[in-house]
């Protein structure tokens, strides 16, 4: 390995999280660190900035059940917040309240960021409001309380400012809505019948990450000039994450990636191939990556540039000791 390379892997601090034993969890640097009242519950999200560590968890029993709201966790430094006390206005959870938060938690120069919406039910009537919020530091700010939009997951913070994905001007004979992006309470079209999956910034401007619904066409779209910059032509499968880190662009699929447009295909001898999280520093490549074994589940690996690190076995959500290593991150 390149002395300088060695280097930046050594000098930085790598953080797993998910769940052991039913209970939520990170490993920092291959050891292990329970959260706080973390039982029954999964980590999903680690964020390591400026040593400070934030956690974004749920409740394990959860998982796959269709609810009107679910009971989501926030750790820092170790102290765990249920989120619908930390974060404003949100009700409880429970049968006559209906909320969502984004599984996507933002976190930059130790402001915490999450977005989602609240609906409420008149009593007087079957009518119901849907808004739409996001929240700093658990104070938060109404997007939209239009009924008439909708906001889909996709939201990023480029320069202190939060940019939304809304779907709104829908027309059902046939099916077609406007596509726009929201900023500082305005909406600016950029497309039709499409969703935004992401924003990256260069030093040419921010663009979205679109994909096409009915077509499943997917392009990157400078929101101000409308400059086309196209993807990888003709890869091997679809596209599922963009990551911009200084001068590098990657591109993310089930078991392949881009650099620039240099193809790297996954092909570990020990079957490791699927991707579940790509994050890059300092052009160093930290993955997680799933193998699936007949009649047991997955199995989980972390890798720092294709080199194994870290291992763990994942479990159903139906056993009494799920596992699984969800999410990474580096300091």
């Amino acid at each position: 390995m390149d002395e300088g390379l060695e280097k930046n892997i050594n000098s930085v601090n790598l953080y797993i999280a998910g769940a052991e034993n039913n209970e939520a969890c990170y490993w920092k640097n291959g050891q292990k660190v329970i959260l706080q009242n973390g039982s029954g519950l999964y980590a999903h999200q680690i964020i390591a900035e400026n040593n400070n560590i934030y956690v974004f968890g749920s409740m394990t029993s959860e998982y796959t059940l269709n609810l009107p709201s679910k009971h989501h966790y926030l750790w820092k430094n170790g102290i765990r917040y249920n989120l619908d006390e930390y974060l404003e206005d949100v009700p409880n959870p429970g049968p006559n309240s209906n909320f969502g938060i984004n599984s996507k938690m933002i976190v930059e120069n130790g402001n915490i960021y999450f977005s989602g919406y609240i609906t409420i039910y008149n009593s007087s009537s079957t009518l119901s409001t849907t808004s739409y919020y996001s929240w700093k530091n658990g104070i938060k700010t109404l997007i939209s309380n239009d009924n008439n939009i909708t906001v889909p997951a996709s939201y990023d913070l480029i320069n202190n400012e939060i940019y939304f994905s809304i779907r709104k001007n829908y027309q059902y004979n046939p099916l077609t809505w406007e596509t726009v992006f929201f900023k500082n309470n305005v909406y600016l079209s950029i497309d039709n019948n499409s969703d935004i999956k992401s924003y990256h910034s260069d030093n040419t401007g921010i663009y979205a990450l679109i994909k096409n619904v009915f077509t499943n066409q997917q392009y990157l779209k400078n929101i101000h000039t409308n400059t086309i910059l196209q993807l990888p032509t003709n890869p091997p499968g679809e596209i599922l994450n963009v990551i911009w880190e200084g001068n590098d662009k990657y591109y993310i699929g089930t078991n392949f990636y881009y650099k620039n447009n240099t193809l790297v295909q996954i092909n570990d001898p020990n079957g490791y191939n699927r991707i579940g999280k790509f994050h890059v520093k300092n052009q160093q490549i930290y993955m997680i990556r799933y193998k699936e074994v007949i009649n047991f589940g997955d199995l989980a690996k972390v890798f720092i540039n294709n080199i194994e690190v870290q291992n763990q076995p994942i479990t159903p959500i139906s056993a009494s000791d799920v596992e699984g290593l969800l999410s990474i991150s580096v300091d």
